[in-house]
């Protein structure tokens, strides 16, 4: 029984997150990724998630883009369909001028 209170609660978490990530507010989609970012370590799928990821990468505001770069170093691996626009951030990023985003790039090829 409480195995099945649990998924239930689990599915509607991740349906509460899917609509989070859907909309246009950037607050919005990084709070819905810092969710499935805990979600990820507790054994869940969040690829389904990878193109959002991106965009919270690519937000002029830090906070968002440093939880972008947390998700993806958590979730991205070799085979990562969008791999290719993560690099590309990551090589943007580090062109900076910005001495915090050009760290945080930084640590971003470190996974």
């Amino acid at each position: 029984a409480v195995v099945s209170t649990q998924s239930t609660g689990i599915a509607s978490c991740i349906e509460e997150i899917r609509n989070e990530i859907k909309t246009d507010n950037m607050s919005l989609k990084m709070h819905g990724i810092i969710k499935l970012v805990y979600l990820q370590m507790l054994g869940y799928d969040m690829s389904w998630a990878n193109f959002t990821t991106i965009e919270v990468m690519s937000a002029s505001k830090f906070t968002y883009k440093r939880v972008g770069y947390l998700a993806a170093s958590q979730s991205f691996h070799e085979n990562t369909d969008l791999l290719m626009l993560a690099t590309n951030m990551i090589r943007k990023d580090l062109c900076s001028v910005n001495q915090y985003e050009s760290s945080l790039a930084l640590s971003g090829t470190d996974t």
